[in-house]
């Protein structure tokens, strides 16, 4: 086998192992969510999680509408089971994390801290 051949066949093994080894892609995300449940400290939050929406799109942008008329756009991007985002719409932010907890085919469920306080997000796809 031709050295260069070997190295390549190398890279291409070790890039597949590393996808492999997320347990989240990107494609998975794609798409639009609808909010279902809003849990603070395990107790359920009193506003409508059907007015929240999160949309990623396949080229890496996202689109968050949340209630009292609240949006966020910009890019995306997975780390391991970390969803981080950098809303380019509002001027002042900056980049954020929240963790994702389950990820299927139809729901998302994202943990984050707010306030010092745990909330769950779980939304599902529609």
């Amino acid at each position: 086998m031709m050295p260069g051949l070997k190295t390549a066949g190398g890279l291409i093994v070790a890039a597949c192992l590393l996808y492999a080894c997320q347990p989240y892609h990107s494609d998975q995300l794609v798409g639009t969510w609808r909010g279902a449940l809003i849990l603070e400290e395990g107790d359920t939050v009193l506003v409508d999680p059907a007015e929240i929406s999160l949309q990623f799109r396949p080229d890496d942008r996202y689109l968050f509408k949340s209630t009292l008329n609240y949006k966020e756009a910009g890019t995306y991007y997975l780390d391991a089971q970390y969803l981080f985002t950098l809303d380019t719409l509002n001027k002042a932010s900056t980049e954020k994390a929240v963790e994702i907890v389950s990820l299927t085919p139809d729901s998302l469920h994202l943990k984050m801290m707010d306030n010092g306080r745990e909330r769950l997000l779980k939304l599902y796809k529609e």
